[in-house]
């Protein structure tokens, strides 16, 4: 097999194997070029950016991926054909690193990626926290789930007077989704009302979370709460 062909069969073999690693179901498109080549095309590359952005949806792209028993054959190609070819093979966003004793071969992140702290709490995101349903259907289900006591609230049902009051809560979307974190941002200066919205928000179902570069990451989110009673009377 010539030098072109094998650098693609090994670069597929690579390419299968991480899939497998992290379930991922692919299959490598067959090469029907006859004659030699630098071991790369434009269906490879698509490839390789398809399988990145799959290993970025599963939230592995901060952890190497390891594949066994495929080191030895990368760098005996790859050596053969630096050496016949040292200028054929262009250089891949998708950096492969070796490791000749654990015979292992590491994925690693783009470098913008690398930058990213999974850890950090970011106020600044490419696509921001977002409730599943929109922000019509949070609205309506913070206003469903808040309770104010009756004792509040009899006094001004007595009078026929009206309630409104607003705080903003602010909170946490995890990378899974879920809340913490959650604080009175701005308060609406009753007690009462402050501690029934993080009551609520505490226990609201999970966000889809925020993203950089495709990837989930923690993020400040600042939910509005409001308290709205009107019991004036009708003439």
């Amino acid at each position: 097999m010539k030098t072109g062909k094998r650098i693609c069969e090994t670069l597929k073999a690579i390419r299968r194997e991480i899939a497998g690693a992290n379930g991922i179901d692919y299959t490598p498109t067959p090469c029907n070029h006859m004659s030699d080549c630098a071991g790369t095309c434009p269906v490879c590359e698509q490839e390789t950016r398809w399988l990145e952005r799959q290993l970025r949806s599963r939230q592995v792209m901060e952890k190497a991926v390891a594949i066994a028993g495929v080191s030895i054959a990368l760098s005996s190609v790859t050596a053969s054909a630096q050496s016949q070819e040292p200028n054929a093979i262009e250089p891949q966003r998708m950096e492969q690193t070796e490791n000749r004793t654990m015979g292992i071969v590491r994925m690693m992140p783009p470098p913008e990626l690398q930058q990213l702290n999974l850890d950090s709490i970011y106020s600044e995101v490419d696509v921001e926290a977002l409730f599943p349903q929109g922000n019509e259907a949070l609205d309506s289900l913070i206003s469903n789930q808040l309770t104010i006591p009756d004792e509040i609230l009899d006094p001004i049902r007595e009078i026929g007077g009206k309630v409104r009051a607003r705080c903003i809560v602010k909170c946490v979307i995890e990378r899974n989704g879920s809340i913490s974190d959650v604080t009175i941002f701005q308060s609406t200066s009753a007690a009462i009302f402050d501690n029934e919205a993080l009551r609520v928000v505490s226990n609201l179902p999970k966000f889809y979370p925020a993203s950089i570069m495709e990837v989930p990451v923690r993020s400040w989110k600042l939910i509005p709460v409001e308290f709205i009673y009107d019991f004036s009377r009708k003439n």
